[in-house]
């Protein structure tokens, strides 16, 4: 090889492998990781809930659309403002204001843009989220910061014990992806987080706000070896507006096992009557209690719901129980005691139904929640 190209070779690879990180670098260096002098890169982090688009209590599933916002150091990506006509200001003030060089837009956040940003994965989602807006700016001292607004769909469980007088605490897990805690750490940002309080989407639940925590997961592989990520848990709080379920399900049932107690107030000659009277209110119960089933996933525990509708199919079983000792009595010649029991049944059949609720809402409203 000739001496001049020799020279050549070594002076260009002297100067590519001397880049400065304030310098203009290769596009495959720049998409590299930032390293730290010590430690993993410190990667600030900010969610916003916006507002909850679906609740599907049967899958255990919420939609709802959200922003993240993520702030890190990227020395390689520093410049000098003068040089893109910006006026001469502080380190505060310029990071005061918007930055000077920014992207947009899906294209020129994943086509225009040359540097390394962090991905973040919800780990519980449930396909791709769909990202409606994206942008990125680098301010001159190299911070950068990223925000996305997006639609996602995540499957979490739900406490039902006091359905349908239930408030709902649903995680969403975030964390980067492809790279370990001792690369990345995530640090959440209060400043950067908040909700919108305005309920714009679903009529029957309410907003209550957010709690955000910092954790370290651990993932163990199909070969056995374990990998720790940083992870973000969001803790969204929504609370149940049970006036649907009050006035369409339960007020109904109420009135129904009301006008069965009629039964009691039959002569003796009835006994068919009042025994088709209770039995069309139990089956009407099981016709309710299948509405609400479709309404809850099959979980291993009985709701406040649950026992208030056992509770009513077994006060109406009762009656039917009530109707064949009064006709025993009848039949035996002891009309007076028969009658007796009606007197009785009057007055303790609604009185023991109300009592009996009373103590399933205070017994189911002081069960702790879930874990």
């Amino acid at each position: 090889m000739p001496l001049f190209k020799m020279v050549f070779l070594a002076g260009f690879l002297l100067t590519i492998s001397t880049l400065s990180y304030a310098g203009v670098q290769p596009g495959d260096v720049l998409r590299l990781i930032p390293k730290p002098a010590d430690g993993p890169v410190e990667v600030r982090i900010g969610f916003h809930l916006i507002d909850i688009t679906d609740v599907n209590e049967p899958n255990e599933e919420i939609a709802f659309e959200g922003a993240i916002v993520l702030k890190w150091s990227d020395p390689r990506q520093a410049y000098d403002p003068a040089d893109l006509g910006g006026a001469d200001s502080t380190p505060e003030e310029t990071l005061a204001r918007a930055p000077a060089r920014a992207y947009q837009g899906d294209f020129a956040v994943k086509e225009i843009y040359q540097g390394w940003r962090p991905h973040i994965k919800i780990s519980n989602g449930i396909g791709d989220r769909s990202t409606n807006h994206m942008a990125i700016g680098a301010y001159p001292d190299g911070t950068m910061v990223y925000a996305e607004y997006f639609q996602a769909r995540v499957e979490t469980p739900m406490d039902l014990r006091t359905f349908p007088f239930d408030d709902q605490r649903l995680e969403l897990y975030l964390h980067p992806y492809n790279y370990q805690s001792n690369e990345i750490v995530l640090i959440h940002d209060p400043n950067m987080s908040g909700i919108w309080l305005l309920d714009k989407g679903i009529a029957e639940w309410t907003k209550q706000g957010i709690e955000i925590r910092e954790r370290t997961a651990e993932y163990i592989r199909l070969g056995g070896n374990k990998q720790y990520l940083s992870e973000l848990v969001v803790d969204v709080n929504i609370g149940r507006r049970p006036g649907h379920i009050i006035f369409s399900i339960i007020l109904p049932l109420l009135i129904l096992v009301s006008l069965t107690w009629c039964v009691f107030w039959m002569d003796e000659e009835s006994i068919s009557s009042r025994v088709n009277i209770s039995l069309v209110g139990i089956l009407s119960v099981v016709a309710y209690y299948f509405v609400v089933l479709d309404n809850v996933p099959n979980i291993p525990y009985l709701t406040m719901m649950d026992a208030f509708m056992i509770a009513t199919f077994l006060t109406l079983a009762a009656t039917v129980v009530i109707s064949f000792v009064v006709e025993k009595q009848n039949r035996r010649g002891s009309k007076s005691f028969g009658d007796k029991i009606d007197y009785v049944c009057r007055w303790a059949f609604p009185l023991g139904y109300v009592t009996i609720n009373c103590l399933i809402v205070m017994v189911f409203m002081n069960l702790n929640r879930i874990p």
